[in-house]
């Protein structure tokens, strides 16, 4: 549903009304403009009915319902990012944030020293994930594509450094960033990926409610390199309008055998996990464009780099 207001004049003023108007006034404008670009676009209507449809098996109103609540929730948890964009982020962020569960999978993830990979979806609040762990005062990078214009790209960079966060931004016209989210870990330091959606060449076919789609295989790539603990954590919406963070334990990477098989299969260990965490929360998984495009047998897997100088996908 990416339209006009995804620019940077958008983000800007999306800014400025979150310092100015009380957080339930956001909300709802958020949720009218929402409800409004969705019902503008048919290719999300459709998109975002197939999703989920498969996922919960719903249809006719029930399923229209389920969409609107999806829509609805998306919309309410931009407004609730822009509120947490600014120097206030902390204090913000704290008053939103209900329930805090799995802190000490993180503590453990990070023990080896190796790093941890935090792998996390287009579900909940993930840019609000990435605030809590940084002010727990722990060494965070995410990784994200560039946005549509460069403008936008420094502007949310930017507001993430003033919260101790660093970015890399990945994508064909970064050859190196698999290099650089190397380095970070070996630093024992965290790196935070969303994984349910990448972009063209980086995944591999997995099977996810029982369909064949692709999920990035960065995660299982840089485990097989590093060692690092592969951790899934979500941030999810509440009844009550706060939120509550889920860290759950690592997922075991398997490291034996044929690298490209292992690649496959730990990507498909992460997509399972995922699937239990979609199945419980479709209304806040975001995903407005086809997840299943087709019923192939296999996706082609990204080659393995034989070392840090290689150019590499991630």
């Amino acid at each position: 549903m990416r339209d006009s207001l995804y620019t940077i004049g958008g983000f800007k003023l999306a800014f400025i009304l979150a310092r100015l108007l009380p957080r339930s006034i956001n909300r709802r404008i958020a949720a009218r403009i929402g409800l409004a670009a969705y019902a503008r676009s048919p290719e999300a209507q459709s998109a975002l009915h197939s999703n989920l449809r498969l996922v919960t098996g719903q249809n006719g109103g029930t399923l229209d319902a389920l969409c609107e609540k999806n829509v609805v929730n998306f919309s309410r948890m931009l407004a609730d990012y822009f509120i947490c964009a600014g120097s206030n982020a902390a204090k913000e962020a704290a008053a939103l944030l209900h329930h805090d569960n799995g802190e000490q999978h993180l503590t453990a993830a990070r023990a080896p020293g190796k790093g941890v990979i935090v792998v996390t979806g287009h579900l909940g609040h993930w840019e609000l994930g990435g605030l809590m762990l940084a002010l727990l005062g722990l060494p965070l990078t995410v990784v994200t594509l560039e946005e549509p214009s460069s403008e936008l790209t420094r502007w949310r960079e930017a507001c993430r450094r003033q919260l101790g966060i660093k970015t890399i931004t990945v994508g064909p016209t970064y050859p190196f960033a698999f290099v650089e989210m190397m380095q970070t870990l070996r630093r024992n330091e965290l790196i935070a990926m969303l994984v349910d959606r990448p972009y063209e060449g980086s995944g591999a076919c997995v099977e996810l409610f029982g369909h064949k789609t692709e999920f990035s295989t960065a995660a299982a790539l840089l485990a097989h390199h590093t060692g690092a603990s592969v951790l899934p954590a979500f941030v999810v919406l509440d009844e009550d309008g706060g939120y509550s963070t889920m860290a759950e334990s690592p997922i075991p990477m398997d490291m034996q055998g044929d690298p490209h098989q292992t690649l496959l299969s730990n990507t498909q260990r992460i997509a399972t996990v995922f699937e239990g965490i979609i199945r419980r929360y479709p209304d806040q998984w975001f995903n407005y464009v086809p997840i299943w495009k087709g019923e192939q047998a296999s996706a082609p897997v990204p080659a393995m780099p034989k070392g840090e100088n290689e150019v590499s996908r991630a």
